[in-house]
């Protein structure tokens, strides 16, 4: 709820002095109107913890652009409570109304998949927290999880 209450005040705060100078149609930097959010962990993928790349490539988290635009999330980051760290490539742009799925493993980026190029699990299945950050490391969307029996995955 603080996550949904601080996105929306800090949307609110910036959007107007971004939309009042631009009026070209390149990719706003997300700082410009927090329109991104954490969409979804799958914290437990199926099956045994096997540790093979191919399963930890079923542990990711979605990032979601809500706006029309493209946004810009070079350099923007999500961290777990263990303060693992992902970054976005630079130059990395995330088309309106699309979502990104960023797995674990390893593999070569695509447009609407990333990977965070681990070895191990990130993701804890006894519940975590996603903090979802600025360059300047300024937390604007937090997704916060507990184990339930049976569930495997998380929609933020």
């Amino acid at each position: 709820m603080f996550a949904r209450r601080f996105r929306t005040l800090f949307s609110a705060a910036t959007a107007a002095v971004v939309l009042a100078g631009s009026a070209a149609l390149a990719p706003l930097p997300a700082e410009a109107a927090i329109t991104v959010v954490l969409s979804g962990i799958q914290y437990d993928p199926p099956g045994a913890d096997t540790r093979t790349n191919a399963q930890l490539n079923n542990e990711f988290f979605t990032v979601r652009n809500l706006s029309t635009r493209p946004i810009n999330l070079s350099g923007f980051r999500v961290l777990d409570a263990a303060n693992h760290l992902f970054v976005f490539p630079r130059g990395y742009v995330l088309p309106g109304r699309s979502t990104v799925i960023v797995r674990t493993g390893k593999n070569r980026n695509r447009a609407l998949t990333l990977y965070w190029n681990q070895s191990w699990y990130i993701w804890n299945n006894t519940g975590d927290t996603a903090r979802f950050q600025t360059p300047a490391g300024k937390t604007f969307d937090t997704c916060t999880y507990k184990a339930v029996t049976g569930r495997y995955r998380v929609a933020c």
